[in-house]
């Protein structure tokens, strides 16, 4: 793998789930055969409980352009598609003024 731009941003959940299967992570109980560091797999059973495992990309990024319509921070919108809320009352602690 080649690094293009160091530092470029934060990753979303989904993005580093993508990530750890392109380098060989599964649920497969041969995982050990993978070149997979420990730590990278504790990560990737936590990112499979969360709503990054039903997240597409097309998905994640239409919500990102939905968010900028309403001129919310990186960071904000960075939370909001890691916590994937599905009701209004889930996204108003995300987001700061409203």
């Amino acid at each position: 793998m080649k690094i293009m731009k160091a530092n470029a941003g934060a990753l979303t959940n989904f993005e580093l789930l993508d990530f750890l299967n392109s380098r060989g992570a599964s649920k497969d109980t041969t995982r050990v055969i993978a070149p997979i560091a420990r730590s990278e797999y504790k990560v990737y059973d936590y990112l499979v409980e969360t709503a990054a495992s039903t997240q597409t990309r097309e998905s994640v990024n239409k919500s990102a352009d939905k968010c900028k319509d309403f001129k919310l921070a990186k960071a904000e919108i960075l939370n909001i598609i890691n916590l994937w809320p599905s009701s209004i009352v889930e996204l108003l602690p995300v987001v700061c003024c409203f």
